[in-house]
């Protein structure tokens, strides 16, 4: 239970800056200096004398500064545990389990910058009871990794949008699985789906098809006090997901066509042109990832000088960014010529102005946009790509798949 060397150094600083204090035991206990553990039971009033069972409680670094991933070793001197009960700071205790002396949260780990309260009883061979309490500072570290979510603000997202779990600082490949464990959803209507890791920061989970038409789910993520990266996580987190109907953009590179489903059905075909020789729109699927009207493009962003043959600089409207390095759908008046016939441009799918805004208010972001005929294929981390993998290869992008 303990963390890679490479914490150890950090971890004796953060143990030292903590400055908690051991609270106490109860009414003769008394706390080893060395070890925080809290011994000597208090001997509950038996009817043939006092209990011979000794209880101490410890941890590996000491309970006024403990790991709040480690295990509170429980020890009984002449009897057995009888029960283990840990609290917070109000009151409220933590499921927990005790297994080889040791006691760990069901779930997770405990907290840290918090406090606990761990009350044992045991009985010795004659069944005569004693108890012991003991307080816990959980360490309290300069830096914490925290969890939130996107686009999980109440707001219908697109049925391609996975749910999506954001640390605000790396999490080390070692240490994912264990996160992974204490993340659960709930869809309705109920849908196969998996998690899996997009980088070191992102964590999402989506269904093996688009979601369902008015689907709805709810996450939670219950790692706080878990290891990521060098420190912790601070907190748990929990959000609530909602999607529409399901719309579809299907984008015929070749043909100069996209075609546009909702709940299965044709709703519009639209002229299009896409990226020209040299330049080509890239195929696969992406996801809109964000609508602007307008937005200024400039080839120099991604290294082309405005003054060269294939730089620009120019104002577009109903745009909707689709992948990181610049694929849009928006309005291109200028090339209405090429539209449905040819492709001439630098990368994104242009169409009439009317055509532009009839789809910037039929789409949402997080709407699926599935493009063919190219021979280069988008990569996960040029849009939100947790729908470039196949079904078995996302479920291989699972932590839990590679323990």
């Amino acid at each position: 239970m303990t963390l890679p060397p490479l914490q150890l150094t950090r971890r004796s600083a953060l143990l030292g800056a903590a400055g908690l204090a051991l609270v106490g035991c109860s009414k003769s206990g008394a706390a080893d200096e060395t070890s925080g553990a809290s011994t000597s039971p208090d001997q509950k009033t038996n009817a043939d004398g006092p209990s011979a069972a000794s209880i101490t409680i410890s941890s590996p670094h000491g309970l006024e500064a403990m790991w709040p991933n480690e295990p509170i070793d429980i020890t009984v001197a002449n009897g057995t545990v009888s029960t283990v009960r840990v609290t917070d700071e109000t009151g409220t205790e933590i499921p927990g389990n005790v297994t080889d002396g040791q006691w760990m949260p069901e779930r997770g780990a405990l907290h840290v910058r918090s406090h606990y309260t761990v009350e044992v009883t045991a009985s010795d061979a004659k069944k005569r009871t004693a108890s012991e309490t003991a307080s816990i500072a959980t360490v309290d570290p300069a830096l914490v990794v925290e969890v939130d979510f996107r686009y999980a603000d109440g707001v219908a997202v697109g049925n391609g949008m996975p749910i999506w779990v954001r640390f605000d600082m790396p999490v080390n490949d070692d240490q994912r699985a264990a996160i992974e464990k204490t993340a659960s959803v709930q869809t309705n209507p109920q849908q196969e789906g998996s998690w899996g890791w997009a980088d070191s920061t992102t964590l999402f989970w989506r269904p093996r098809e688009y979601w369902q038409p008015g689907s709805t789910a709810h996450v939670e993520v219950q790692a706080a006090g878990l290891p990521a990266g060098d420190t912790w996580i601070l907190n748990d987190a929990a959000a609530d997901y909602a999607y529409g109907d399901l719309r579809v953009l299907v984008t015929d590179i070749d043909g100069h066509q996209l075609t546009c489903y909702q709940n299965g059905e044709v709703v519009n075909t639209i002229p299009v042109s896409c990226g020209k020789p040299g330049m080509e729109t890239m195929t696969g699927t992406k996801l809109i990832m964000d609508k602007q009207n307008p937005v200024v493009m400039d080839s120099e962003t991604f290294g082309v000088p405005n003054t060269s043959a294939d730089g620009y600089r120019t104002t577009v409207n109903w745009a909707q960014r689709i992948t990181w390095s610049g694929e849009y759908f928006h309005a291109a008046p200028w090339a209405d010529y090429a539209h449905g016939y040819q492709n001439v441009s630098h990368g994104c799918t242009g169409m009439t102005d009317a055509n532009a805004l009839w789809l910037y208010n039929f789409t949402q972001i997080g709407d699926p946009a599935e493009f063919t005929g190219s021979s280069f294929d988008v990569q996960p981390y040029q849009t939100i790509g947790c729908w470039t993998y196949s079904w078995e290869d996302w479920q291989a992008q699972s932590a839990l798949s590679q323990t």
